[in-house]
């Protein structure tokens, strides 16, 4: 708390608050920042939607920095491989399933995703629901909530936008860039857009308070690069208002570092306190397909169709030492795919009745490669019985999984006032295929034994949202959510323990409250209080070379969340959003990690002349726990932290705007994973052309 009250000074000068979802910054036509009208959503939910111009307030190049300051949302980093993570009201990385356009993104093997490598350039709207999701969406271990990205289409006969940036360290040393670009017509009979992104990061620069660690013995933090480039095109189909048939295809190479830790004290590169990780991901490959229909059946009825193929391959590359020159182990490549469908009818019987169903079905591919003749270069051997530094890469591992899915959604308002919605799903996993390379024979075997049976997880929902005016609703909803254990947690096996293929889905049971309120023209309000039982929890135990999966935790989460947002005038708008969570480990004394009790989002968008705006964003939040396992045996408490954000735009014309700012303002050093340390101070600058 100590780190709050420091800027407390900053606080008073700023004189202002904010959200991420307030009015809002940046406009696709020209760069200006606008203050938009205060709405409340016509849908029953709640969902919480996040706009492109709310992603270009927060020049977030990515999903991580979309998200922050989000209700309900804590944004979080995996220090052992480098990724932006997400929690929601307390979740861990694998309970929140995303979407883009409805259709799931996952990694198979771990059913995880990187939300620094998920860029939203070319995005109209990310939605985020927490708790109590819609059922209708393909089951992708929605536990604690769901992300949905929503792809722009385009509007206009001829549209395009083109954007360049500059980063820069606290010392003005280039950090990187990002150009992105974007094509697009609507006609009457189709639509074409194009999407390409080129994301650089060199390196990042550690706060000047940073002491030197033996790993990282200067400011500028050791295997930090990072590098995307991405490429999207859809094409569309609108015969008439009742049909629009889109396919679309993205194709993404990423490569990153993963930068060394920075502990203070070492004593020797055989010590695993802290626990020595040389590593980099030189190949990661995204390719999608997909297809999505809309069709009115009738004034009535509606279908939509969804068919997709996704494609991941990632090749990680480990060794012994800083200098990264001696490999630790083969060099290993995951090669998985997703593919499947699903149809989802709704017909509306009459204004106060409506019903929707869904059908889906899925299939998981994982394969693992190896290869061993990496060790001729450094004169090292495997750490394998099998001979088998001379035959490059081979399989060394094959899982396949089918899942079905069924859901129903059923609406209806018994009074005037009142909306109620009743929900279900239903999933269904079934095993397929499990091969393994047995190291001493060197053979491939089948686990025909050691599969797991069939898995079925029932879940259910109900809200009731009441109208008390036009302009402000209380609502109460509970879900029970489950989530199926992933490929990782049931089939990894390491020298010392056996794979437990059966274990059970985590369950969670989610209570919540919630009021939305607009006030005039001027002031709107969000408020929740919510509670949440999860059982069975899947937990690692041992070390990373000794480690198993299971069953043993329960535990529980409640909290209030508070988000308000409110427009003065056609100079100001200023917004807050505020979060407090309580966790209790039902089970044992094991803390619960990286999950702050307070944080805290503030925000203004200040226009004193047309065409110039100010945006200045507080991000404050209160200590938390790190487990530093396997690297010792007990816990720390990371400090609380505040961050200052700043930014200027400036549209030269109704074509062409520039803008500028600057990040972590005060040089705050702070960290979400023990001994790997944010980024400090650093600058940015920028031009976006629209036609």
């Amino acid at each position: 708390m100590k780190q709050w009250h420091r800027h407390a000074a900053v606080m008073a000068l700023l004189g202002i608050i904010g959200s991420p979802c307030a009015a809002s910054a940046g406009n696709e036509g020209n760069g200006e920042v606008q203050l938009s009208p205060l709405e409340m959503a016509a849908s029953k939910d709640t969902i919480d939607h996040i706009t492109q111009v709310d992603i270009e307030r927060k020049t977030a190049r990515n999903l991580w920095e979309a998200l922050r300051g989000v209700e309900g949302v804590n944004l979080q980093t995996s220090a052992g491989r480098n990724e932006g993570t997400i929690s929601i009201r307390g979740s861990n990385r694998y309970q929140v399933g995303l979407y883009i356009d409805d259709i799931p993104v996952a990694t198979a093997y771990r059913n995880e995703w990187d939300a620094n490598n998920i860029l939203t350039y070319g995005l109209e709207s990310i939605e985020v629901s927490k708790g109590y999701s819609s059922p209708l969406l393909i089951s992708n271990n929605n536990l604690a909530g769901a992300v949905n990205l929503r792809t722009a289409k385009p509007k206009k006969e001829f549209e395009a936008t083109a954007k360049y940036m500059n980063f820069f360290d606290r010392n003005v040393q280039n950090q990187g860039q990002m150009a992105a670009a974007s094509v697009g017509t609507k006609q009457d009979l189709y639509y074409l857009k194009g999407t390409f992104i080129f994301n650089n990061q060199n390196f990042f620069t550690y706060p000047a308070s940073f002491d030197s660690a033996p790993y990282q013995p200067g400011s500028r933090a050791r295997n930090s690069d990072n590098q995307t480039l991405s490429g999207n095109i859809i094409g569309g189909w609108t015969p008439n208002d009742d049909v629009d048939v889109m396919v679309g295809y993205t194709r993404q190479h990423f490569q990153k570092g993963q930068p060394f830790d920075a502990a203070q004290t070492r004593t020797g590169d055989s010590t695993t306190y802290p626990y020595k990780r040389f590593w980099e991901w030189p190949e990661y490959e995204t390719s999608r397909v997909y297809a999505n229909g809309n069709f009115n059946l009738s004034s009535k009825a509606h279908l939509k169709a969804v068919a997709y193929y996704d494609w991941h391959q990632d090749t990680s590359k480990s060794y012994t030492d800083v200098s990264m020159t001696r490999r630790d182990s083969a060099d290993k490549t995951y090669d998985q795919f997703t593919t499947g469908g699903q149809l989802t009818f709704d017909y509306t019987f009459n204004p106060a009745n409506k019903i929707a169903l869904s059908a889906g079905y899925r299939l998981l591919s994982h394969k693992e490669y190896n290869d061993y003749s990496v060790f001729d270069d450094t004169g090292l051997k495997p750490k394998l019985k099998k001979k088998a530094a001379d035959v490059g890469s081979q399989l060394d591992e094959h899982i396949t999984e089918t899942y079905t899915d069924l859901g129903a959604e059923y609406t209806l308002k018994p009074v005037d006032k009142l909306t109620l919605v009743f929900g279900s799903s239903l999933s269904t996993m079934v095993p397929q295929t499990l091969e393994s390379r047995d190291h001493t024979t060197g053979d491939m075997y089948s686990y025909k034994d050691g599969l797991s049976d069939p898995k079925t997880l029932f879940n259910y929902q109900v809200g009731a949202f009441y109208d008390l005016t036009e302009h402000h609703e209380v609502f109460a909803t509970f879900a029970k959510k489950s989530r199926f254990a992933t490929m990782r947690e049931r089939y990894m096996r390491t020298s010392g323990t056996p794979a437990n293929p059966d274990l059970n889905p985590e369950q969670a049971y989610h209570y919540e409250l919630g009021y939305k309120g607009i006030f005039g023209d001027w002031l709107k309000l969000n408020s929740s209080v919510y509670y949440s039982d999860v059982t069975d929890l899947i937990t690692s135990q041992g070390t990373s070379g000794n480690m198993s999966f299971s069953n043993l935790n329960r535990a529980t989460f409640y909290g209030y969340e508070l988000g308000a947002e409110a427009v003065f005038n056609q100079y100001v708008s200023v917004g807050a959003v505020f979060n407090y969570m309580h966790w209790n480990n039902c089970t044992n004394d094991d803390k619960l990690t990286q999950l702050p009790e307070l944080t805290s989002t503030l925000y203004s968008v200040i226009t004193p002349m047309e065409g110039f705006s100010i945006i200045p964003q507080v991000n404050m939040s209160s200590g938390f726990y790190w487990n530093s396992a396997p690297y010792d045996t007990y816990y720390r408490k990371a400090p609380g932290f505040t961050t200052v954000d700043l930014k200027a735009v400036y549209d030269i014309n109704k074509n062409f705007s520039v803008e500028a700012g600057v990040k972590n303002m005060f040089d705050q050093e702070y960290a979400y994973s023990a001994y790997y340390p944010e980024p400090g101070r650093s600058f940015f600058m920028g031009v976006t052309a629209t036609f």
